[in-house]
């Protein structure tokens, strides 16, 4: 990885080379970001990816860094970065420039056939050539500490990225093997579910009643204890041994792969201790109905006979609408008492619109989820820093992360 400018191999200052990279890097691109985008800043990048191209050996990933400014004076960090075309890259490298506070002022990403020569030289582009992904964005200017801070994140990032991409089938094929196994026929139900595109695996191991770790996949291969403390691990455990089905619960660790927030975990009882599965659900997967996601269609059905409730009558339909709208990754990491009392409140807010607060803990009491209703006309920016503050004051906590849902009721959550 080049962290910083090198001097340019020969190849990276050929004016054919400039040109032809200079137009590739707006083909295709999305309209917002070629504005403002003039020749002489077409060609600014186009040096600078090409320098990223021209350094890269190998399958390692080539970051290249530069300050610099436009011809209006406009001061900005330039950021170019080749790497083998995978998923998961714009958005993962998008989140780790924007996790270092830096506005992102444009973003391209077009893909280029570079050719190498036998010892693996940059030599031009073809259409034989390798398929290589090249990034380019500019953010605002930014001292020489955050540069390198800059350059590690990402790198940090793409390294996760094709440990993720890598490993992703042997990591499904882990996970169906943990449904296979599982005595819980729901929570295998889910485990299968969750396969079905509604879970982006990112890493997975096997971890034992002495603290090993084994059969490390993706990311789980380089952050061992940090996905779940040794501790937590095995409270985890003996829950699971009391015959519960598999735990869903969320890591302390913000995913670094193709969305920024806490990982999510599946726990699973295995003979020698328990396997934790790390990923993100899918926004198809947080939309669903509820009486499509195994363990909550349960949930579903259960509240409906307790209540009385008709499938297809007024107070039936205000339930499966509330839990649709809750967020289905935390429904599924809290007791059902609590998923009673956040379906019941929801469908009270929905006929009378007001401010109301829940608060739960996950089945490992490590976190605390704070569910806070508000009409959608108070929601202000220092009202929700407010009432963040307030909660995580009020329990000695730290806040590890927060979403609004404006909904289309007149209350957002």
């Amino acid at each position: 990885m080049a962290a910083a400018r090198a001097t340019e191999p020969a190849a990276a200052s050929d004016s054919r080379h400039i040109d032809a990279l200079a137009k590739a890097l707006v083909q295709g691109a999305l309209p917002g970001e070629t504005v403002g985008f003039d020749k002489a800043g077409r060609r600014a990048a186009a040096k600078l990816a090409l320098t990223a191209l021209a350094a890269r050996r190998g399958t390692a990933p080539s970051i290249q860094v530069e300050s610099g400014s436009d011809d209006n004076g406009r001061r900005m960090l330039r950021l170019a970065i080749a790497n083998d075309d995978m998923p998961f890259l714009v958005d993962s490298v998008a989140n780790a420039v924007s996790a270092r506070g830096l506005a992102i002022d444009r973003i391209l990403h077009p893909i280029v056939l570079v050719e190498r020569d036998d010892e693996g030289r940059f030599t031009g582009f073809g259409t034989k050539g390798a398929p290589t992904s090249l990034i380019y964005l500019e953010t605002e200017r930014a001292d020489a500490r955050l540069r390198k801070e800059l350059s590690e994140s990402v790198a940090e990032a793409l390294d996760h990225v094709r440990r993720a991409v890598t490993d992703w089938g042997p990591m499904k094929a882990v996970l169906g093997g943990d449904a296979d196994a599982s005595g819980d026929a729901e929570g295998a139900a889910l485990m299968r579910w969750l396969l079905d595109r509604n879970f982006t695996q990112l890493g997975s191991a096997r971890y034992d009643r002495k603290g090993g770790i084994g059969n490390a996949l993706g990311i789980a291969a380089v952050l061992g204890d940090v996905i779940l403390a040794p501790e937590q691990r095995e409270k985890a455990r003996r829950l699971l041994e009391k015959g519960s089905g598999p735990i869903l619960a969320k890591s302390n660790l913000l995913s670094t792969v193709h969305r920024r927030a806490p990982l999510d975990l599946l726990l699973v009882k295995t003979a020698e201790g328990i396997a934790i599965h790390a990923g993100l659900w899918t926004s198809s997967a947080l939309a669903a109905a509820p009486d499509a996601i195994p363990v909550l269609r349960e949930r579903l059905r259960a509240l409906m006979t307790k209540y009385g409730f008709a499938q297809d009558g007024h107070a039936g339909k205000a339930l499966a609408h509330a839990l649709t709208d809750l967020p289905h990754d935390l429904l599924l990491a809290i007791d059902t008492a609590t998923l009673e009392r956040l379906a019941l409140t929801a469908m009270s807010l929905a006929d009378r619109p007001r401010a109301e607060l829940v608060l739960t803990r996950d089945a490992l009491d490590r976190h605390m989820f704070a569910f806070v209703w508000l009409p959608r006309d108070d929601i202000t920016t220092a009202r929700r820093v407010a009432i963040s503050e307030l909660i995580a004051d009020a329990v000695d906590g730290v806040l590890l992360s927060w979403s609004i849902d404006m909904g289309g009721d007149e209350v957002a959550l």
